[in-house]
Order: structure tokens, then C-alpha cells, then sequence
């Protein structure tokens, strides 16, 4: 089996990468002069968390982890210690950088033999010979293939979260348009829709789930990531557009405001005149945020009505 590169957002396979070399198992431990009893002293001591048994983390970088990187250790851990399991499902869309809207509680692993035993906190799915065989080394974890991977989410998994993960590997470019649908539709069943409603085009969970919604409202499907010229010679990218109503849709991530694109108030600022630039140039804009997205969808709906998006 190969080491496969060019998987998934860089920064996330790097996370990946960094956090499965810090989860360290005895053998690991070893290598850099920690003995198991040194391990076990340092556990007690409470400078290493332990994982799972025989598999340790320093407890300050453990402190520093969020949950998505908490889930990834454990992953790791498990990895690392049942080698003949390959990562599927959620978690082989975990491991390549996917953003998942639920953390998967358990470890999924799919093994070609139709009898492995129980095992605490692994999801177990058994007989899947072709599975094991067309897995790929990624960061050191044999994982399902990405088609494989998007069929057994799209069955197992609410739409819209088989749909964030399905339009990150579009997005990223780990599995063509035509490999993805094709693998969807063979499936058939509830992948058939997942398949229908793929896109390369969204930039965000958010905008993957307000595409969903549009289309579970039987709206007319707008054009993504369209550009709209403005009297003052800028150019635009708009999530979403119906040219023929003159609406514009503006899907808002939470990230926007964290500081990762600068200081919270100049991106407002930012927003406010691109917002007043695309009015002035006849456009009427329609912003929704996660928030509303995930508790008030209904409003969404009415407020794109009454734009004329109907």
C-alpha cells in the first residue's frame, strides 16, 4: 500500500500529520528514551494523558487541542493500535481533512474479515474485502477510497452532512465530479440525492447546507460564486445568484468574524460597503448566517420570497 499525497486541504492534512505524531505509542515512547515505567510515572504525575491503553499524549499539548483535534487523537490511537482496520465512513472523511457537522463518537474501521472481535469505541464493519483491498496509506492510516468513502456516508449519514463532506472533496479536488456521482449513483438510494446535489463551487459547510435548503424548497437554482461588477469598478464573488430576480444571496461563516480574515470590525466595514456597492449597482442582497441557517431555515425562505426568488 502507498503513501497517497494531494489529499484534502493542506493546513488539515497538516493538522492530521502533527497530531498523529504527537499521539505516541509505548514502542514510539521508547524510541525517544521513554520507558513504559517512565510513561506510567509521567501519566500518574499527570504530564501524560493517556489515550487509550498503551497510548499516550503529553497532557499540555492535549490541553491545547480543540475537539476536532481530541477526536483525531483518538483516531490516531486506534490506528495504532488495530493495524489490520481501515478507516471508513466519517472517519476516513476525518482523516482527510473533511469538515464533519457531528464528530463521529466511535472509531469506524472496516476489515475484510467477517468475524473481528468487539472492540470498545471502534464501529466495526465487517466482510468489505474490496474496502481493505482499494484502501490507501494516508498519514500513516490504511483509509477507505474517497468514492468508497462518499457512498458509505451518503448511506449511512443525515443528507447534508454526506453533502458538506462530499463538496470538500470536490472542492479540495480528491475525487472528480464524474468519479463522485458516478460512485453515488451506484449506491443508489438516498446517494442518489447527495449525487444530484454535489458542487465544487462551495466554499463552506454554510454554503453547502443553504445550497440543500434551496433545493429542498424547490427554489430556482442560482448560479454559485458569481461575479457582479459594480459602478465603482470592483468585482464581486457572490455565493449565490439569480440573475434573472436581481437577488443576491450572501452566505456569512462564523470564521469571518474569529479574526482569521483581520480584525472583526474592518471585515463589517468590508461588508457594509460591499453590500451598499451591489444595491447601488441594482442588485438586492439577501445575508444569512449559520446561526439562521441551523435554527431558523423558515426565515431564510421568507426573506428570499420577498425578494422575488420564487
Amino acid at each position: 500500500m502507498q503513501e497517497v499525497d494531494g489529499l484534502g486541504d493542506t493546513a488539515l492534512m497538516n493538522d492530521v500529520a502533527e497530531i498523529y505524531q504527537q499521539v505516541r505509542c509505548l514502542k514510539e515512547l521508547q524510541d525517544i528514551g521513554v520507558s513504559p515505567s517512565v510513561a506510567s510515572t509521567r501519566f500518574r504525575s499527570g504530564d501524560y494523558t493517556k489515550i487509550k491503553q498503551g497510548i499516550y499524549i503529553e497532557t499540555s499539548t492535549w490541553n491545547q487541542w480543540n475537539t476536532r483535534q481530541r477526536c483525531i487523537a483518538h483516531h490516531a490511537a486506534h490506528i495504532k493500535t488495530v493495524p489490520s482496520g481501515v478507516l471508513s465512513h466519517q472517519s476516513a472523511a476525518l482523516w482527510l481533512g473533511a469538515p464533519l457537522l457531528t464528530l463521529p463518537n466511535k472509531v469506524h474501521m472496516s476489515f475484510a474479515s467477517a468475524s473481528v472481535q468487539h472492540r470498545p469505541l471502534v464501529t466495526a464493519h465487517r466482510g468489505r474485502t474490496d474496502v481493505v483491498r482499494e484502501a490507501r496509506l494516508v498519514v500513516g492510516a490504511s483509509v477507505a477510497a474517497p468514492g468508497q468513502t462518499l457512498r458509505d456516508v451518503a448511506l449511512s449519514l443525515p443528507r447534508v452532512e454526506a453533502l458538506v463532506i462530499g463538496d470538500y472533496f470536490l472542492r479540495q479536488g480528491v475525487i472528480s465530479v464524474a468519479s463522485a456521482r458516478a460512485a453515488l449513483d451506484e449506491a443508489g438510494g438516498a446517494a442518489l440525492t447527495v449525487g444530484q446535489r454535489l458542487s465544487a463551487l462551495a466554499d463552506s459547510p454554510a454554503e453547502t447546507i443553504a445550497r440543500d435548503l434551496i433545493c429542498e424548497w424547490n427554489l430556482p437554482l442560482p448560479q454559485e460564486q458569481f461575479e457582479v461588477f459594480t459602478h465603482y469598478g470592483h468585482v464581486y464573488r457572490a455565493d449565490f445568484v439569480w440573475p434573472e430576480f436581481g437577488v443576491i444571496l450572501e452566505v456569512d461563516g462564523e470564521v469571518k468574524y474569529s479574526g482569521v480574515y483581520g480584525r472583526a470590525d474592518d471585515v463589517v466595514q468590508a461588508e457594509h460597503r460591499r453590500h451598499r456597492e451591489l444595491e447601488m449597482a441594482g442588485w438586492k442582497v439577501v445575508r444569512t448566517r449559520w446561526k439562521e441557517l441551523m435554527s431558523h431555515p423558515a426565515t431564510l425562505r421568507q426573506r428570499l420570497w420577498e425578494a422575488g426568488v420564487r
